[in-house]
Order: structure tokens, then sequence, then C-alpha cells
């Protein structure tokens, strides 16, 4: 069965331009899904925008827009760096961030003409004036997180007055599946798609999934890591959520 075609901008005049965001490949140390698998995933879920975010480098989402050829409509390069404050994500990338103090992260994201993504910002970070002064957007719904972690996130985004965006935050295939972003938008250019995520209405769609992915991803992250003693702990968490029910 032939993937569906996204309908001609130009005939359209508001649509739900439909996005998947912070998506994990083989290229991160936690993942082995490939950008082939994420691809077929995105195109049956008719999203028209693909945000891959893998774990310090441009490599997955480079490979993924390679091979998207339009269809989604928009492969945005991207990739999640580690700083000493945390987690940062710089979307509509041309080159590898080759710093990694947060400062210096954050600048070269805008000198590439790129946008700071806060992910999970009440999972792993260090808030300060100084980080929230060079966010662009800031992770309202991580499926990852906690409710709390992301009712925080979310009144951050109100406090501050930077937009939000919900990410699936997803290591395995089914997690591809747990949050769409919804915009109110019609974005015939990349300039286009930048100003819908800053600037457009928007809603997000919710699907719970197992969590019973989230220590799995730890067990490869054991495995590429050569790291013993994290595998076993994961067994374990993972032994925990099955009997639960997860």
């Amino acid at each position: 069965m032939p993937f569906p075609v996204a309908p001609d901008w130009r005939e359209l005049k508001t649509m739900a331009l439909r996005c998947l965001a912070h998506i994990h490949t083989r290229f991160s140390f936690d993942s082995w899904l490939s950008p082939h698998k994420i691809l077929a995933r995105a195109r049956r879920s008719g999203a028209d925008v693909l945000i891959v975010t893998d774990h310090n480098t441009i490599l997955g989402s480079a490979e993924v827009h390679r091979l998207a050829q339009g269809n989604p409509r928009f492969t945005v390069i991207a990739a999640e760096y580690k700083t000493e404050k945390g987690d940062v994500i710089g979307l509509f990338l041309k080159a590898e961030i080759t710093a990694r103090q947060s400062g210096e992260v954050m600048d070269e994201i805008h000198k590439q003409g790129g946008l700071v993504l806060l992910p999970h910002p009440y999972k792993g970070h260090k808030l300060d004036d100084e980080l929230l002064a060079k966010v662009d957007l800031i992770e309202t719904f991580n499926a990852r997180c906690s409710s709390e972690e992301n009712a925080k996130a979310e009144e951050l985004s109100r406090t501050l007055n930077k937009p939000g965006l919900a990410g699936c935050d997803a290591h395995c295939a089914p997690e591809l599946q747990a949050v769409v972003n919804e915009f109110e938008a019609v974005a015939a250019t990349e300039h286009d798609l930048r100003r819908s995520l800053l600037t457009s209405p928007r809603r997000i769609q919710i699907q719970p999934v197992s969590r019973i992915y989230q220590p799995y991803s730890q067990m490869i992250k054991a495995c590429k890591t050569r790291d013993a003693r994290l595998f076993l702990s994961q067994i374990k968490r993972m032994a925990f959520l099955v009997t639960e029910g997860a």
C-alpha cells in the first residue's frame, strides 16, 4: 500500500500541521531504532513534520532528511546536546554543534539560524536565568516524564511566555505514537515552519504507551556502553513494570 501523500499546501488556507518531535535513532547511545522504521511510522501516522533529535549528533536527523525525499514534508535537522545544565535541543541546524557548555551551545545554535528547545526542563536540569533567557521553545509535555514534571514545564512556558512543544522522546518504535503536535498553520517553506513553531496556535494529541520502553532503552544503553550493572538494574526495573502491568 502506498504511503499517504501530503496535500498541496497551495490549495489550503489553514490546516492541522502534524508534528512528531524528540525522536532518537541508532545514532543515539540508547536506541537501536532505524531511520527507515521512523520514516515508515511517521508516514503511516500522516505526519507533516518529523524532528529527530539524537544525543550529541545530527547524524540521525541528517539521514532521515536524506531518506525522506519530501515525505514527510519537513524533516528538521536537529540534535539533543548534553551540557552542564542539562540537555539542550537545537532545531534547524546546518552543522554539528561542537560546544558543550550550555551558553556556548545555545549561541552556536542561534548563529546557525536555529531554535533552542529546552527538553523535559524538570528532569536533569539546572534552571537559571542565563539558560532560560536563550531558550526559544519549552518542551511542555514529554511522554517519558511524570504528570507533575509536565505540569511544571507547562507553567514555566506560561510564565516565560515562550511557546511549547510536546515530545514523544521515542527510543523505540511504539513510542512514536505517544504524542502528536498539531499546529493551525500552512507551511510552504522551512522559514514558514520555523515561524509556525514560534507563533501558531497548537494542541497536542496524547496516546499513552507502555512504560516498559524506558528500561528497555536503558538496557540498549548498557549494551552499547558495556555497562553490566546498568543492564542488570534495568532488567529488574522491567520485571517490576511487567508485574505492575505497565
